[in-house]
């Protein structure tokens, strides 16, 4: 039961992280240059990616670690599986002393 409740935790936690994830705020694409600009509170990101694989980050202000959709889906993923640990104690806690 502990196993289950944290794979579900990591589930649950991970795609509630990646689908709350702020989206870009502008995202074009231009010949095979693809540009996104991404803007939060503490500052906003440039981010030009060429046709072939390479990419340039230009930043200004401190932005957000939430703001990245993978680092904030790892982070939610990790708190959820926590949490689906601590179920999975709780109710075999339970089933044990009844």
């Amino acid at each position: 039961m502990k196993v289950a409740l944290l794979i579900v935790g990591l589930i649950v936690g991970g795609a509630v992280g990646w689908y709350t994830a702020p989206a870009p705020a502008v995202d074009m694409k231009i010949g095979g240059v693809s540009v996104e600009v991404q803007k939060d509170d503490g500052g906003a990101e440039l981010t030009a990616t060429g046709p072939k694989g390479g990419s340039l980050e230009i930043g200004s202000g401190k932005p957000s670690l939430l703001a990245n959709r993978t680092t904030r889906a790892a982070i939610f993923a990790a708190g959820g599986g926590v949490i689906g640990l601590i179920l999975g104690f709780v109710v075999g806690g339970r089933r044990q002393s009844v």
